[in-house]
């Protein structure tokens, strides 16, 4: 057996401290493991599966530590991108990596980080956004770019290697206290950079010529660069924040300077003094001295009518549409900080889109979806009924990784209504009269989701994937996740997601209670809770960039429907008899489904279809105790924002209304002798696909 020893350093930017990383290789017939031992013991003010920030030096320097999952990417002359990952289970500043290299071979060239699609060690590829947010320093660890060439033989099977930084930094240093024309109490959202070159965009570069930089065309590269600030921190305060932007010629160039408060608009020109060089930070002051240097123009700020953006959006004619391509989700507002959310950010900057699926043939007309220059997504649909999904890369010809996706829902001739309830405690809620993704207001096809996914799955009979029919009633895809996280459902929005460790049936490795915003976590067998003044209308936090409903909905609380069953649990399970069970039940009739009144003098009712759900470990349609026999028309369940309980084994279940099987007083279904109603069930686990409702935002 043959070992190999590498160590290397990560070469900071201006005023920054290096960081190192030892590689291990050992020997098997064909391929060889590599260890890497890595230190970090700090690293240049620059930025997914990336290094994190640590603290920051007295001198400005960000100190850098791995974060959990970092992956380096190697090649050597028989080996192409081995992947390289991090042992650590926590942030480190060192740690240890391991991955595989042909036999034999020895390791020439790294860089990070790693990327399933560099597979030409000559580009590789890069994407700086023009949008980027800042919440703190961390917030930039998500744009770090380093490599290296430079590997040296120190004899005894021990090599060193110097890892560069590619990208360059903006920092800004903001002290606007007496301004004149800006108050201390403005709150700072927005700087918006117009430069005179190219910062921002997609790019690649070789790892055989490091000192070539980045190159690209200029067709995929910007000269704008915007920083939004999560957190809009107050003008009274001094204000350090960093961007990321390409290397290039600057000096001299004729700058565009914008930052918009809660109240102003400040706008100026200025002249960059140099060229940005990889590996180094710039500082951009904004300051009273600043401004009136450069004539700056204080106005108020614009009245913005923002577009409303969700994952969900409803057409009701034929022709072309479009969407907002560039913000996911319902925006910024619908990040919940240090809620482990997959970004900090709502902003993306994609380079091409596709249509994934659709469950009604030619409902959208696939080579009509394109990116336009303006960041909208276009697609023509054919017919106005169906479901279909639209995905954004992050390389051109739907290359890369898909940084987002979309649900178009084709409602009919026309939009949804609304419906207002009166739960048990005499809250109301104001609901949509229909399923989400209901062919019609009555319709059994609808689409079905996991907790605290905001992707929608079919369930029809058969749904189309590049023009072609696929059964999916007795199946559907599942995407088996090694470590469960958001980001890897994201990645895969046409599969269900299946945690391999997870016993009790999560789609993600560790619990999230935030994903649908409302983290009332009390036990549904607490007695009569239901009829408790706390049960009532509202959630514990905003609507998230996670949640599936159109624009002005969210996923419904899990007190929305407590008013259909006369019992203080909510459930008629526990009653003898079949048709007694129906005396429980506040409905007007069934036709595949409850007409279920929306308070005690309603006499035509609000239908809930039996829409059949999906079990998250295999995609069939089934149902509970009856595995796949019962589908549409036999029973549903309808998913609620609320985690079941909080702790536990129980952290796998969120709250939700199931209905069982219908027998009407003869018997005469053939369904089975159930009328059972749940309107605050728990046993049906986060993987599994079930319906939805939503309700009018607050």
């Amino acid at each position: 057996m043959k070992n190999i020893r590498l160590t290397g350093c990560f070469l900071g930017l201006a005023a920054l401290m290096v960081s190192c990383s030892e590689m291990n290789e050992g020997f098997s017939p064909a391929q060889e493991q590599i260890s890497i031992n890595g230190t970090l013991e700090g690293f240049s003010a620059l930025p997914s599966t990336r290094t994190q920030v640590g603290s920051m030096a007295g001198d400005g320097a960000l100190l850098m530590e791995w974060s959990v999952g970092d992956q380096v990417g190697v090649f050597g002359d028989n080996t192409v991108n081995a992947s390289f990952t991090g042992n650590h289970t926590a942030p480190a500043a060192q740690t240890t990596f391991s991955g595989n290299m042909t036999s034999g071979d020895v390791p020439k060239y790294a860089y990070y980080p790693y990327s399933e699609q560099a597979v030409n060690l000559q580009a590789i590829p890069v994407t700086i956004p023009t949008e980027q947010a800042y919440a703190d320093v961390n917030s930039i660890a998500a744009y770090d770019v380093k490599a290296t060439d430079v590997i040296t033989d120190k004899g005894n099977g021990s090599y060193q290697l110097n890892m560069r930084q590619m990208v360059s930094l903006v920092r800004f240093e903001i002290s606007l206290t007496g301004v004149d024309g800006l108050a201390t109490d403005e709150k700072l959202q927005r700087v918006e950079l117009k430069t005179g070159a190219p910062v921002t965009g997609s790019y690649t570069y070789d790892l055989t010529n490091l000192d070539n930089g980045f190159t690209g065309s200029s067709e995929a590269q910007s000269t704008s660069l915007n920083l939004t600030f999560v957190n809009q921190p107050s003008l009274s305060e001094k204000v350090i924040a960093y961007a990321v932007a390409a290397p290039g010629a600057q000096g001299g160039k004729t700058w565009e300077c914008m930052f918009l408060t809660d109240k102003h608009q400040v706008s100026f020109t200025t002249t960059a003094l140099c060229d940005f060089e990889a590996g180094k930070y710039y500082v951009m002051p904004l300051n009273a001295t600043v401004l009136e240097n450069n004539q700056a123009v204080i106005e108020e700020a614009p009245d913005l009518v923002e577009e409303e953006t969700a994952n969900c959006y409803m057409i009701n004619a034929v022709g072309e549409h479009s969407f907002l391509a560039t913000v996911i989700g319902n925006g910024q507002k619908g990040i919940i900080p240090g809620a482990g959310f997959h970004t900090e950010s709502a902003y993306i900057s994609p380079k091409s889109a596709k249509l994934l699926w659709q469950d009604v043939e030619g409902f959208v007309d696939a080579p009509s979806v394109r990116l336009g220059a303006d960041g909208r997504c276009y697609y023509t649909a054919n017919q106005n009924v169906g479901n279909a999904v639209i995905a954004v890369y992050s390389g051109e010809n739907q290359t890369g990784d898909i940084l987002w996706s979309w649900h178009i829902w084709g409602v009919g001739d026309e939009m949804p209504s609304d419906e207002v309830y009166t739960n048990k405690v005499g809250s109301q809620f104001t609901v949509m009269d229909r399923t989400l993704g209901a062919h019609s207001k009555t319709s059994l096809y609808v689409t079905l989701y996991q907790w605290g996914r905001k992707d929608p799955f079919p369930n029809t009979s058969v749904y189309y994937v590049d023009g072609v029919a696929t059964e999916v009633e007795t199946s559907f895809p599942i995407y088996v996740s090694q470590t469960g996280t958001i980001a890897e459902s994201v990645q895969h929005p046409a599969e269900l997601q299946k945690y391999i460790d997870n016993t009790y049936g999560n789609w993600l490795g560790e619990t999230n209670n935030y994903l649908w915003g409302d983290t009332n976590g009390t036990n549904p067998k607490y007695p009569d809770y239901l009829e408790d003044s706390t049960a009532c209308a509202g959630w514990t936090d905003v609507k998230t960039i996670y949640d599936p409903s159109p624009v002005g909905y969210r996923v419904a609380n899990k007190y929305t429907w407590t008013g259909f069953v006369k019992r203080s649990d909510g459930n008629t399970a526990g009653i003898s008899g079949t048709t007694s069970r129906l005396d429980y039940i506040n409905y007007v009739k069934y036709d595949n489904g409850y007409y279920f009144k929306k308070n005690d003098s309603d006499t035509e009712g609000t239908f809930y279809p039996q829409t059949g759900s999906r079990y998250g470990s295999t995609g069939t349609m089934w149902s509970a105790g009856q595995g796949s026999v019962l589908m549409r028309g036999g029973s549903s369940r309808y998913w609620s924002a609320s985690p079941y309980d909080i702790g536990g084994t129980t952290d796998a279940y969120s709250a939700y209304m199931s209905i069982g099987s219908y027998t009407d007083v003869n018997g005469s279904t053939p369904w089975g002798a159930e009328n059972k109603v749940n309107v605050c069930d728990f046993s049906s686990s986060r993987r599994d696909a079930c319906a939805i409702r939503c309700v009018r935002e607050e």
